[in-house]
């Protein structure tokens, strides 16, 4: 695996998953991410969802030469 998959896998580890109720289905996002939110009827579709718009999110940043955030968690930051 390269290093950017073993990137991406390790930022889809700190993913936030959120249930939206009854008929909305979920919301998913990852911390640090800017505009990176998707969603989907079930947990599995909202993942899937969630690694594909990011494998593209990757892709755009770096093309634009914006490198990739640090995947250390928010506690890990603050200390």
């Amino acid at each position: 695996m390269d290093k950017l998959k073993r990137y991406q896998k390790a930022a889809l580890k700190l993913a936030h998953l959120d249930y939206l109720g009854p008929g909305e289905g979920y919301g998913a996002k990852i911390p640090g991410f800017p505009g990176l939110i998707v969603f989907g009827e079930t947990k599995r579709k909202t993942l899937t969802e969630l690694e594909s718009a990011l494998e593209g999110w990757v892709e755009l940043s770096l093309k634009r030469g914006y490198g990739l955030p640090s995947l250390r968690p928010a506690s890990a930051v603050s200390r």
